[in-house]
């Protein structure tokens, strides 16, 4: 019988000194533990002179067969490993005349197979979700790098003669060296919505702080640092497919095998299904292909409301013959378990309705799975409106037209609206100069046309974001360069790194079929024309998986609508977000927003909160809180001692 490996969920850790100096295992012990919930099963540390490495692991790599890690080479190059290879066929026929491999291999044993073959270009052989780090004494380097996509996330800190790595931010706080001091440029694009506009290019919200880029490696020797990309979609690349026909045919069979690939464990397997198109599909698709026990939950509500889709997840139920779990989630204001969630994430990231999020991750652990699959990021990548952008360039007024009323069918609510108004913005996005763009959204906030609860920040923190940074390929679609900006954007990662670390804190590996790099790889490629059939969102999706998803889904309209949940969650805190956010914050001290403005925002968020249709002012209150709770966590006062921007030091010296 074929051995069963799932991924190896872990976190992994690592000191090197290039001066060949001592290892402080005082100074590990503390890295180690930072790592505590990424490895409840066990600890695994080698050292190697003046390196150190080390690994959390959360599960065996399998159940008959535990993995050994740290692994050691052939050449005696020692390495860590922490995802899940998709390849492992592919790459055990490549390394089998070259070096001695077998399919009873853990997957970090093939990646050290692979990095004895091919050095430090090994990562580009690498198919899955994974960090891992690698000490070659004989080179006298170490490497790290980091899936495609950026599922796993990997943190480093170089100094002049050490590097410190780890995957988290608090891992390398561990050491009295490094100071929790803001990277206010990549703070400011975040809080200003402006992250979106930016690829990640290994930056954190910590200064002094750097991170592996997805598709990346970076090598690390005496001489210096060295960062590569391995790998990159090609916005140019045209799918060969001849009809819509064969373009379903093709996304069936790319989308069933990213399924099977986030199904290999030896544990039960999750699925969070809402009742929503994404999630009902994939549940279907793994309801036909699941080895390992499959469990299905949902926190969608069943009073009548805006937001109950139960409906929907008694149609997935009959289709897969299969129970989906109830999950209850009493309501809870907006701060529910704040303090506790910004330490995880270690970013000023809320979840307004984390009541609900705590008690669906809470059933995956109890239910005993170590993997649990989402439908995030299919409505990222499977509809972009963009493709107009390109229909207009060719002239073709009444298709961009007639596509704009079919969204209005599908999206019946006010949603629908928004992807008219969404076409005028994405029109002068491509048809504007950056400086134009720039100077009309200057011209907004000057001539006060932000609401107060958008207008709270400082001119100088305001001013530390920067313009637009992605390059628009001229030969390139508008749809295909909007699809590689979701998936390579600054936020997208934000939000993978967020998943990533909260999962883990719960003691599993969250995965996502829609970001499995093959099938986004053929996305990428494919017409708008054909993704929005005749203006259908996810018309490729839709006719695909026809005989696999409930009919009843496939052509629903809409989506369920939280907003008054969000709202509700806010109203219920806002007293205590008054407190909070008072003149003595930190926002306010280290000079952040403006002490008046944010009185005045604050306010009227308040009175705006008891009619609002929307769920903005949630958002920007929850920003907010998200800020004052981040730099409590973990800037406090220590920057008065330390080196930062020339207007946080004015700042800080008023708050002195």
């Amino acid at each position: 019988m074929r051995r069963v490996y799932s991924s190896a969920m872990a976190g992994i850790f690592g000191v090197c000194h290039f001066d060949d100096g001592p290892i402080d295992r005082e100074l590990i012990a503390r890295m180690s533990a930072t790592l505590a919930h990424d490895g409840r099963d066990g600890e695994a540390l080698v050292i190697d002179g003046p390196a150190a490495l080390g690994i959390r692991v959360l599960h065996q790599a399998s159940a008959s067969a535990p993995s050994a890690q740290p692994v050691r080479s052939s050449s005696g190059a020692r390495l860590v490993f922490d995802g899940r290879l998709d390849n492992r066929d592919e790459l055990i026929a490549a390394l089998r005349d070259r070096c001695d491999v077998s399919p009873a291999m853990p997957d970090a044993a093939l990646a050290a197979a692979s990095y004895e073959i091919n050095g430090a270009q090994f990562a580009g052989h690498l198919l899955g979700d994974f960090a891992v780090a690698v000490f070659d004494s004989r080179q006298r380097r170490v490497v790290l790098a980091r899936d495609a996509m950026g599922i796993r996330p990997l943190y480093y800190r170089r100094t002049r003669t050490s590097l410190f790595f780890g995957s988290t931010i608090k891992t390398l706080l561990a050491s009295p060296h490094c100071l929790a001091r803001p990277n206010n440029q990549l703070l400011a694009e975040l809080l200003l919505r402006r992250s979106h506009r930016r690829p990640a290019d290994g930056g954190t919200l910590f200064a002094g702080v750097d991170q592996v880029p997805p598709a990346h490696i970076v090598v690390f020797t005496p001489d210096g640092v060295h960062t590569e990309r391995y790998w990159d979609f090609d916005c140019h690349r045209v799918a060969a497919e001849q009809s819509f026909d064969d373009y379903a045919r093709t996304f069936r069979i790319l989308f069933e095998r990213a399924v099977a690939r986030r199904l290999r464990s030896t544990h039960p397997v999750a699925i969070a299904v809402s009742g929503g198109l994404d999630s009902s599909s994939i549940f279907c698709a793994a309801a036909g292909a699941a080895v390992s026990p499959l469990i299905g939950l949902t926190y969608t509500s069943h009073d009548g409301g805006a937001s109950d889709e139960s409906a929907f997840v008694r149609e997935v139920e009959r289709a897969s013959a299969r129970t989906i779990r109830q999950v209850d989630a009493p309501m809870e204001g907006l701060l529910f378990q704040s303090t506790d969630m910004i330490r995880i994430v270690e970013a000023p990231m809320l979840n307004g309705q984390w009541f609900r999020g705590h008690r669906l991750m809470n059933a995956v652990t109890t239910s005993g799975a170590r993997t649990l699959l989402t439908g995030h990021w299919g409505d990222q990548v499977l509809f972009d409106q963009a493709y107009l952008v390109d229909l207009l360039k060719s002239g073709a007024w009444r298709t961009v037209n007639a596509h704009l009323r079919e969204y209005l069918r599908w999206f019946p609510d006010a949603r629908g609206h928004e992807f008219v108004r969404q076409f005028g913005s994405d029109v002068l996005e491509y048809f504007l100069p950056a400086w134009v763009r720039q100077t009309i959204r200057a011209g907004r906030r000057i001539g006060g046309h932000l609401p107060p609860w958008d207008d709270w920040f400082c001119d100088a923190f305001r001013d530390e974001a920067r313009p637009d940074r992605f390059a628009h390929a001229s030969s390139a679609t508008a749809l295909s360069s909007a699809l590689y900006r979701e998936v390579r954007s600054q936020y997208h990662h934000f939000c993978l790194e967020w998943n990533a670390k909260v999962a883990a804190s719960y003691g599993f590996e969250m995965a996502f079929p829609f970001l499995d790099r093959d099938l986004v790889e053929f996305l990428i490629s494919v017409p708008g024309t054909t993704l929005a059939r005749n203006g259908v969102p996810k018309a490729l999706l839709r006719e695909a998986l026809v005989g696999v998803t409930p009919e009843g889904i496939l052509r629903r309209c809409g989506k369920g609508d939280f907003t008054d949940a969000v709202n509700q969650s806010t109203r219920r805190d806002f007293a205590a977000l008054v407190n909070m956010l008072g003149p003595r914050s930190l926002v306010v001290e280290l000079g952040y927003v403006d002490a008046d403005k944010l009185q005045r925002g604050v306010l009227a968020a308040g009175a705006a909160l008891e009619h609002s249709t929307t769920s903005v002012v949630s958002w920007r209150m929850t920003a907010m809180a998200a800020l004052e709770i981040w730099l409590r966590q973990f800037v406090g006062q220590q920057n008065t001692s330390v080196e930062d921007t020339a207007w946080q030091k004015t700042s800080l010296a008023s708050a002195r």
